[in-house]
């Protein structure tokens, strides 16, 4: 019955032009999978595997390999489900190049003497290929014998997935004329065909998450292309003022994607597990380009970048000499029945990460601080000589504020003081000792600090160890981070980049500042959202940053730090995460946002989400935190911040004042708190769509929340939830 089956595969087709020719930058996928078709049952035998030998096996999945082409199909044993990795039949309307590239499991990117980039898969280059078996799947040898590159690709089965890995020392590149440039490894694994009859979609990381569906025809015309942690300004240069006037592109702070053929059906996950640094996400729905759908990982061992030759700004393009080094490698994740969309794939990535040790365990009992209070304390102006001080909020109005607060019953809370340092916020960074006195004193700030560590309040200390002040002092020119092309590395005219050791010896120089002042929470910026590789006085890879900022942060002296946005490589020591992305770029061809990066956290460490003074929808924000499960945030001042009309911060702080936010702040923490409370310590098991606007939230307690988006009362499961507005079962009771 299973040779009656037909399923076709994604093939996608995408041009990126450099120095005159095509490269696989954007190339197209047919696999063959295709979600309506039925599943044959559990055998995999027959015309299907015809070319193909069983190298591997286990309780849950069966691994079968040609290796003639490196095809690979995974059956799913449970359900008889077959995955499939390339294209088997021949399509009549491709040529001969294109045929190649969707047969081949493994191509790489090249660039030859005349700089031209071109695209090598194993079949069209006919490399040699040399397969022998492993224990839990095989080994294959790929020499590329023309181009003089010649690298190893291991595939394993796991309990539930499948591993993909191309370690690094296994390159090898003997012709100086060809260049490597880039790798994928089963790009069009799982990869659909058209618009299908049953709800499907691709997960790819823009933001907290968002989903493109394949049972509707999007009307963009260009893929996503994500580089997972941001671009590496050590290859790009400076952030540019045009650049930074355009609308913001979210990040990928967790390097994942998807594919769900049917919800409830069958699906996959994968993860970047190896060279994240150095990858980019790029998913092609149906209609741009091809029809076809697919969603894969491109490793980037080479990039191109720009070399000014004069103060005028005339220069050329040139290739990284040295490869990147690291081990490429993928796990992707395979669900079926009730698993089988995006809330699974978050929950098997949560378990993936806390078996890795790069989320913390659950928090079972843990008693959660539901609102961040940020104050803004000071900032300074210039003047015809030298600056001015303009104190905004004092050690004594804070504690007037918080006082206030807790008189209205909102006593659960953390803060975060900015903008104490001698001179205010701007400048501040990338020291920050000694006290404005203005604000408060040494003692001021012990006394404070001991008060609410007494009421259970703990107080961050805003730090900035990666970006530094233009006008700020305690680092020298050697200290900046340059690019590759020797630029240093800049945001705007306001601040520069720092060398990763730098700041690691900034920090450590004034760790014992801190613990004279018994301040033991740190609150950090950029460290977990800004990745680069650094040249210069030093020189640091992407990777080699990585390294640098996670051993930079010791718990012997530290009791608890907390991040804003960061990459997840920062997750496993964040007590608290702060301005977690609630929604995505909004690209043309996302279908839905989705809380994923929400999905996978909570449970975990708790997050907060952006400042509610700067919503422009506050009611739809504040049940988009009760649907998220983010606790709201406020920045605060005691004076009206029109005094920073003259200051850096009335870039982004125009509106603060406590008596204008305190009925919002004490309404909002009311408000969800009451709504997150019976899930504190809970972790999401499922987000569902009700209908459109209408969601559904079911916890590892039980709690069942609904959130309804929309303008009219609706009935769900017999609960009416009202418009614009939540309810809470708690533990399964109304």
């Amino acid at each position: 019955m299973l040779n009656k089956v037909k399923r076709i595969a994604a093939l996608s087709l995408t041009f990126l032009l450099l120095a005159g020719l095509i490269s696989i930058a954007a190339l197209a996928q047919q696999g063959v999978n295709q979600p309506e078709a039925p599943v044959a049952g559990a055998d995999a035998s027959g015309d299907r595997l015809a070319s193909y030998e069983k190298a591997a096996e286990n309780a849950r999945l069966a691994l079968y390999v040609n290796k003639n082409t490196l095809g690979i199909k995974v059956q799913d044993k449970q359900n008889g489900y077959v995955w499939d990795g390339t294209l088997d039949e021949k399509d009549d309307k491709l040529n001969k190049s294109w045929q190649s590239l969707f047969e081949s499991g493994l191509s790489v990117e090249y660039m030859d003497a005349k700089r031209k980039i071109s695209t090598a898969p194993v079949t069209g280059e006919q490399a040699k290929i040399a397969v022998e078996p492993m224990e839990d799947g095989f080994s294959a040898n790929v020499n590329y014998e023309r181009l003089g590159i010649s690298l190893k690709l291991e595939v394993r089965l796991t309990e539930d997935a499948i591993e993909f890995k191309v370690p690094e020392n296994s390159i090898q590149e003997t012709n100086k004329d060809n260049r490597l440039q880039s790798l994928y490894v089963y790009p069009f694994f799982g990869a659909t065909k058209g618009v299908q009859q049953d709800k499907g979609y691709m997960l790819i990381p823009d933001g907290s998450g968002a989903l493109i569906s394949l049972n509707e025809q999007t009307l963009a015309t260009q893929p996503y292309i994500g580089r997972v942690f941001g671009d590496d300004l050590g290859m790009k240069g400076s952030t540019q003022l045009s650049e930074g006037m355009a609308t913001p592109i979210e990040q990928v702070y967790l390097p994942v994607f998807g594919i769900a053929h049917k919800e409830g059906g069958n699906a996959f996950v994968s993860m970047i597990t190896g060279g994240a640094p150095y990858a980019e996400i790029r998913s092609y729905p149906g209609n741009v380009t091809t029809a076809y759908n697919w969603t894969t990982a491109k490793w980037i061992y080479r990039e191109n970048y720009f070399q000014s030759l004069d103060k005028e700004g005339k220069g050329i393009t040139l290739n990284q000499e040295e490869k990147n080094k690291f081990d490429a490698s993928m796990k992707v994740m395979l669900l079926s029945g009730k698993q089988a969309d995006y809330s699974g794939m978050a929950n098997r990535v949560q378990s993936e990460l806390v078996q890795r040790g790069e989320l913390p365990a659950k928090k079972d009992g843990a008693d959660p601080l539901p609102l961040r209070i940020e104050f803004f304390a000071a900032d300074n102006q210039k003047q015809l000589i030298g600056s001015e001080v303009i104190p905004m909020t004092n050690v004594d109005q804070m504690d007037d504020i918080l006082t206030d607060l807790r008189a209205n019953e909102v006593d659960r809370m953390m803060v975060v003081v900015r903008g104490y340092t001698e001179g205010g916020a701007t400048g501040a960074s990338p020291t920050h000792f000694p006290f404005e006195e203005k604000v408060g004193s040494g003692d001021d700030w012990n006394a404070f600090v001991e008060k609410y560590k007494a009421l259970g309040i703990p107080v961050y200390f805003y730090t900035d160890y990666v970006m530094a002040g233009a006008t700020a002092d305690g680092y020298g020119k050697g200290d900046i981070a340059q690019s590759v092309s020797k630029q240093l590395l800049s945001f705007y005219d306001t601040s520069y980049y720092l060398q990763p050791a730098a700041s690691a010896k900034l920090f450590g120089n004034e760790i014992s500042s801190f613990q004279k002042h018994g301040i033991d929470h740190i609150a950090m910026d950029s460290i977990g959202s800004k990745l680069f590789s650094a040249y210069g006085k030093s020189t640091s890879t992407r990777s080699g940053s990585i390294e640098t900022y996670t051993s930079m942060l010791p718990r012997d002296s530290i009791n608890s730090y907390a991040f804003y946005k960061p990459n997840y490589y920062l997750w496993r020591f964040a007590d608290r995460i702060m301005d977690l992305p609630m929604s995505t770029s909004s690209f043309l061809l996302e279908s839905e946002e989705v809380p994923f990066l929400q999905l996978v956290l909570k449970g975990h460490v708790d997050y907060y989400a952006q400042a509610s003074n700067f919503n422009a929808n506050p009611q739809k924000e504040q049940l988009k935190m009760i649907d998220y499960g983010s606790y709201p945030s406020f920045i605060l001042t005691d004076e009206d911040p029109i005094k920073l009309a003259n200051t850096e911060a009335s870039w982004w702080l125009f509106t603060s004042q406590y008596s204008v936010w305190k009925d919002q702040a004490v309404q909002e923490y009311r408000t969800v708190v009451e709504a997150l409370k019976p899930v504190a310590d809970a972790t999401f098991d499922k987000r569902e769509k009700v209908r459109e606007g209408v969601f559904r939230n079911t916890y590892s307690n039980g709690t069942v929340i609904y959130v309804n988006y929309t303008m009219n009362e609706f009935t769900a499961d017999g609960n009416k939830i009202p418009a614009q507005g939540f309810l809470v079962r708690e533990g399964g009771r109304s």
